[in-house]
Formats: C-alpha cells, sequence, structure tokens
C-alpha cells in the first residue's frame, strides 16, 4: 500500500489504538459468512428471521456502526481508494496500478491493491471488507463468471464503483475499458490481410464475459472472410503461459497445423511461441502468432510478439480523473460507460519483418464532459 503525506498523520499517532469494528467481526460474533452480513445490512436475499435478528443482535452487541453515504469520492481529508484484480501476478495489471496511482494527487490519496485470484468468492469477500472500511472508491476487474448479483450482494455502503478493463454481461454498472471486439477483429483482420484463412483461437475461459467479446470479433472477421471457425481450431480452458504451451502442442499432434495462432493473451502467445519453437518450427515463418494486451514482455522475446495494445497509460488516467470527480455511488442507468478503441503492434511474430509498425483503430478520447486534470504523483 503507498502513502503520501497523509495529512494529520502525526497526530492520529497520538490518539488510543482502538479497533475498528468490521463486518468480519460481526460475521464472527454471529457465526455467519460476511455475505450474510452483507445481505442483513441491505435489507437483501432470502434469509430466515432468526438469523436476521442474530445478526443484527451482533452488530449491536460488538458496537458496529457502517459507513454513512458519501456525496463525493474525495468529501474527506484522505481518499482511499482500492484496485482489485483477479490475477496479481499479470504484469498489465501492475502498469494499470502504477498509472491510476501516477495520476491521483500526490496528497491526501492512499491507493491499494488486492487479487480476488480469479475467485468470486475472494473477490465478494474484498468487496465487503473493503467496502465496509470507509473506501472512497473501488476499481474492479472481475473474477471469471462474475454475475451482477455477484456485486450487488457484497458491496456494502456506498463506495464509488468502476468496473475496468473486463465488463460484466448485464446491470448498472460504471464500466471503463477497451472494447475487446473490435480489439480481436483488428488482429483477425490483420492475419487475413496476409493471406491467412486456417486461423486457430487458443485461451481464455468461455464463462468470462470478455472471452465471448473477443470470440466474437474473432469469428465475425473470418465469417466476414468467408471461413467458418472449426471447433478443432478453438481451444479454451486457461490464459497462462504454459496453457498456451500445452494447447499448441495439441494442435500440432492434431494433423495439418494451422496458418495462423491468436493467443486470448499475451501470457497465452508466449507459451505458443514457447511451442512452437521447442517443436522447431519458428513463428511468423511456419505459424504466424498474434497475441493481446501488449504486455513488456511481447516485444522481448527471441521472435517479438505481435499484439493488441489496450494501453494502461490512457485507461488508468481516465480512471483516475473519473474517481477525482464523479459522483458514482448510485450508478443505475446513470451509469458510465467509457469504450476506448485497440490498436495492433506489429512485429516479426505474424511474418511481418518490420517491428514496431502499429496498425491501429481510431484514437481513444474521453467522453465530452471530461474530468478536470489532477495532479500526478511525484
Amino acid at each position: 500500500m503507498k502513502r503520501h503525506n497523509l495529512p494529520g498523520r502525526h497526530q492520529m499517532a497520538k490518539r488510543p489504538n482502538r479497533k475498528v469494528v468490521t463486518i468480519q467481526d460481526v460475521a464472527q460474533e454471529a457465526d455467519v459468512s460476511q455475505t450474510t452480513v452483507s445481505l442483513v445490512l441491505q435489507d437483501k436475499g432470502n434469509l430466515r428471521p432468526e438469523t436476521r435478528a442474530r445478526v443484527r443482535k451482533a452488530i449491536k452487541k460488538i458496537g458496529y456502526h457502517p459507513r454513512t453515504k458519501r456525496t463525493s469520492s474525495t468529501d474527506s481529508a484522505t481518499a482511499h481508494f482500492a484496485l482489485i484484480v483477479d490475477d496479481i501476478t499479470n504484469p498489465y495489471f501492475h502498469n494499470l496500478y502504477k498509472g491510476i496511482d501516477n495520476n491521483l494527487p500526490a496528497e491526501g490519496v492512499v491507493l491499494t491493491m488486492a487479487s480476488s485470484e480469479d475467485s468470486i468468492a475472494r473477490q465478494g469477500e474484498l468487496l465487503c471488507n473493503l467496502a465496509g472500511c470507509g473506501t472512497n472508491g473501488l476499481i474492479l476487474v472481475p473474477a471469471t463468471g462474475t454475475k451482477p448479483e455477484d456485486i450487488e450482494d457484497q458491496k456494502v455502503g456506498d463506495p464509488a464503483l468502476i468496473l475496468a478493463v473486463r465488463n460484466i454481461e448485464r446491470g448498472s454498472f460504471n464500466y471503463i475499458g477497451f472494447n475487446p471486439m473490435q480489439g480481436m477483429m483488428i488482429a483477425t483482420e490483420h492475419l487475413t490481410s496476409l493471406g491467412h484463412r486456417d486461423i486457430a483461437f487458443i485461451g481464455g475461459f468461455q464463462a468470462n464475459f470478455a472471452y465471448g467479446e473477443r470470440y466474437a470479433g474473432f469469428a465475425a472477421s473470418l465469417v466476414k472472410h468467408g471461413v467458418v471457425p472449426h471447433p478443432d481450431r478453438v481451444i479454451d480452458g486457461g490464459s497462462t503461459r504454459a496453457f498456451g504451451r500445452e494447447a499448441v502442442e495439441r494442435v500440432l499432434q492434431n494433423g495439418k497445423p494451422p496458418d495462423a495462432i491468436i493467443g486470448y493473451n499475451d501470457f497465452v502467445a508466449l507459451g505458443i511461441i514457447d511451442g512452437l519453437l521447442a517443436a522447431g518450427m519458428t513463428p511468423g515463418k511456419d505459424i504466424a502468432v498474434v497475441g493481446y494486451d501488449n504486455i513488456p514482455e511481447a516485444a522481448e522475446q527471441p521472435v517479438p510478439l505481435t499484439t493488441v495494445s489496450a494501453p494502461t497509460d490512457r485507461l488508468a488516467e481516465i480512471i483516475a480523473k473519473t474517481l477525482l470527480s464523479m459522483k458514482l455511488q448510485d450508478a443505475g442507468e446513470n451509469a458510465i460507460n467509457v469504450t476506448c478503441p485497440c490498436s495492433l503492434v506489429v512485429r516479426e511474430s505474424c511474418g511481418v519483418s518490420v517491428q514496431g509498425a502499429t496498425a491501429a483503430g481510431s484514437e481513444a478520447s474521453l467522453p465530452q464532459n471530461q474530468p478536470p486534470a489532477a495532479g500526478r504523483r511525484r
């Protein structure tokens, strides 16, 4: 957690050390889950009357006080924001965290980062705990399979909530991210422009909303050129480098290899490159490979990776400005939706010899009523 010259910090150190009562304390006292406490506080869910009574008794006994509703994410002297991601080892999210941090004021703001480990249950606990302890704003990259109720039932209190990078299928939530369908269409169109028609799509989880969007972009581009995606050319079930390597080994063992392969993300694509090299094949020469995310490692491979770029610096700037300027507590019908276009960074892995060439979509832009600029952190 990063702290920056918080106001009143020295005075706070002299105060008695009083333990803040949390939802977790209530759950332990009432011998229920944190989800149950959340539902009681929001008067939701199909709970037995005796369970509700036990939770309310615990709340009164240990002195839990839910935070009152704020009218702005920056009303207090110190604003606390939290970024919850599904995989803290992914460098894309490290860059996103740093980008948001750099676009927040240098003083009076705390930004933390936590990982749901792609678990809806853990994601719920994080939302519950962070919202319950007075967090002003939550930025959530949803775990695989997240549904609106997984968020609504857990978010106690009224912190600003923004879904980032990955949207969910339905629900009135604020969203700031990229267009995964457009990004995958750019990648597929580039490969078809090079003459490729037999293209495989590897990685991702079908329960993930972003998977559906990316696959739709891939399939739509192929159909546009008179090609129907073959089931044998689509392998899902993982998003790691190891999965990419294992999957491409299966593809190579299954008859004639494809002309090209698109990885669901760069990790998968790097695994695909590993597998091709291990099989004595040259990415970009024998089989074209394209990834998605443009992580730093993409340009540092023996065969640099062509990849869809969804730049975190632009995304982070919009997220930070939005958190500081907008009242997001009750999104509903007024939920914001900022969807930025992607671009393609062309390198050798797709068979093009000019490293760093870019096939770009239209440039990203802020909403018309864009938030005021914030001071950059030191």
